[in-house]
């Protein structure tokens, strides 16, 4: 009895070396797996921001993988997000408070885009903003952010607006009527026939790189030519202190902070760095965004070096401190506008602007 209890007692300590052995093996062979990152970023302006680090594959940090995917429909972008599809993304500024105000967990990470819209003109004479009255525009996305702009800046200018739901033309009244296109790309196909319903369009509104690749000299000739007129940003500097407006920046998840606060910080310096290297850099920028990013909205490097060169697609990155006062600033117009549900209803508290530390 006892040489058998032995021999049981044997056999179980050999399967029990067995098994660790296997154990240790499985544990020893198995590949350390990368924490996944998702960065959403539109097409345009914002993908030139962070092209070099799109470009290159940056994982930001040891033991990350990020995994940059372009957004060309800003409507499905900020879709994804309210879904939290996305660890971090550029978005509009208005769309960034208004994720924050209505709980779904981003934070703000700093702008990376300032104001790039203009108004673009055929008309081959200097334009001001009290040129446009009797005036129709044709612009694009009503509740975004080139719609939200230019209200803004007629209405701190005192000029009266309607928004139409057809084209006009001249009129010759005291009020701008604005004609919205659901795309920036229709707004361009329209300038192509330089009219709409058989009426002339004078003024056009739309987004760089784009204004500088129709002015070009032979894309000029194309489309009428259609001229920078109206740097909106600078209109509404005039009525600001002097700053721009910003246009749209970086949120990310505030659930990163638990356990990776100092990934978090390593991506926000390294897109400050990507935005550094673009205004440096815009032809390669402009380059890399086309043709190895297969970008729909950049033209190529030389009207984004044209654009950036004349100063009308400014790229610099500011951190949530540096640009608190001009968000707020921009936010509180968009509710003076009469449009607060674009921002969740209300300006964002404190909370919302992300603190290093």
């Amino acid at each position: 009895m006892k040489k058998l209890f032995k021999r049981i007692l044997i056999v179980l300590v050999c399967l029990s070396a067995v098994t660790a052995m296997a154990s240790c093996q499985w544990i020893i062979k198995k590949p350390p797996q990368d924490k996944k990152i998702v960065v959403y970023m539109p097409d345009g302006a914002p993908l030139l921001s962070l092209t070099k680090m799109r470009a290159d594959a940056q994982n930001v940090a040891d033991g990350y993988k990020v995994d940059y995917q372009t957004v060309a429909d800003p409507t499905a972008l900020t879709a994804a997000l309210m879904k939290g599809e996305a660890d971090f993304a550029v978005a509009p500024i208005n769309v960034c408070a208004a994720l924050y105000n209505n709980g779904s967990g981003y934070l703000f990470g700093g702008v990376n885009i300032w104001g790039i819209i203009h108004i673009v003109s055929n008309i081959g004479s200097p334009v001001t903003l009290e040129d446009l009255k009797g005036e129709s525009i044709v612009a694009f996305t009503q509740g975004g952010t080139p719609g939200i702009t230019l209200r803004a800046v007629l209405n701190q200018n005192g000029i009266e607006y309607v928004e139409e739901a057809n084209f006009l033309g001249h009129v010759g009244d005291d009020k701008v009527h604005i004609f919205y296109r659901a795309s920036a790309n229709l707004v361009v196909s329209d300038l192509l026939f330089q009219s709409i319903d058989g009426k002339e369009i004078r003024y056009a509104l739309l987004a760089e790189p784009v204004v500088t690749a129709i002015a070009g000299p032979t894309q000029g000739n194309l489309y009428g030519p259609f001229l920078p007129a109206i740097n909106i940003s600078e209109e509404w500097a005039k009525n600001n202190g002097g700053t721009l407006y910003p246009q749209a920046g970086i949120i990310f998840k505030a659930s990163l902070l638990e356990n990776d606060k100092e990934f978090v910080n390593k991506f926000l310096d390294a897109a400050r760095a990507s935005a550094d290297w673009a205004l440096a850099n815009p032809y390669e920028a402009g380059e890399l965004a086309k043709n190895a990013l297969n970008s729909a909205a950049i033209p190529g490097g030389a009207p984004v070096k044209a654009a950036v060169e004349a100063g009308r697609l400014p790229l610099n990155f500011y951190y949530p401190i540096e640009a608190k006062a001009s968000v707020t600033a921009y936010l509180q117009a968009i509710i003076d506008d009469g449009s607060p549900t674009l921002v969740g209803g209300k300006l964002p508290d404190n909370g919302f602007y992300y603190r290093f530390t």
